[in-house]
This record gives C-alpha cells, structure tokens and sequence, in this order.
C-alpha cells in the first residue's frame, strides 16, 4: 500500500519502514549518560537507569549490537552492576538469596557442586568389577 498523498517516504538508507526513534546520536548519548548513571554508587539496577529514561530496557541489548560505542558502556554498567551485587552481598547490605539470583540470571555465574568420581569413565562398570574381584573369593572359600 502507498504512503498517502503528500505523506513523506520512509525509505530510508534502502530500508523502508517506519523511522527509528533513536538515531545512532542519541544512543550516543545515552551511552554517555549510563556511564555517568553508573559511577554513582547508589546505581547498579542497569534497568532503573531505563526506567527514569521513559526507555524500554529491551532496547539496551539492541543498542548494544548496533552501536560499538553503547556496547562499550553497556558492558561496562553490567559490570559495575555485577561488582556492586556481589559486594553488597558480601558486606550483608542485600539479601543473599536476591543477590544469588541476580548474578545466576543476569551475569552468568552457576550454583554447581561437582562430584568426583573415581574410576574409568568411559568403561564405568570397570570400577565395580575390581571391587567385586576381590570380595568374590570370600564367598567360594569362607576361609
């Protein structure tokens, strides 16, 4: 369907569709002020910074593939972001078990415990047949 008469194109670049919203030059400068959002100390919820902005938090991943200076900041505020949770955890500022889930949900750490396992792994059934062999004896003999 055309655009109405006397309406503007949006085939912009090559692309049609509506305009964005956010030009690289303001994504820019929203870069600029995340870094400045996220050195206060009493900042380190990334979405708040979205939220008093009137910005959907969505946007920031999207900015942050498009825009190399805003992937830059971005990375930087996640990790002012991880480095304050942990520490207000530590210091019993926050309640561990948020904190836990933040960092497990929002930077990739992992409540894991490992079990060592002795024997062979590829042949598992090897490790049970040697503890066999020699407690077998017992049975036939009764010495």
């Amino acid at each position: 369907m055309p655009a109405p008469k006397g309406h503007p194109n949006y085939d912009v670049e090559g692309k049609a569709g509506r305009p964005k919203k956010y030009t690289p030059e303001v994504i820019e400068r929203f870069a600029d002020e995340l870094l400045i959002w996220i050195k206060n100390e009493g900042n380190f919820w990334v979405k708040d910074f979205c939220l008093e902005r009137g910005i959907d938090p969505d946007y920031m991943s999207e900015w942050a593939r498009e825009n190399e200076r805003f992937a830059g900041a971005y990375k930087t505020a996640k990790a002012f972001q991880e480095s304050r949770i942990f520490k207000g955890s530590m210091l019993s500022a926050f309640n561990p078990t948020m904190s836990k889930f933040a960092l497990i949900n929002n930077h990739g750490w992992a409540d894991k415990t490992e079990t060592k396992v002795s024997g062979d792994a590829v042949n598992p059934l090897t490790f049970l047949l040697q503890k066999a062999d020699g407690e077998s004896k017992d049975l036939v003999n009764e010495e």
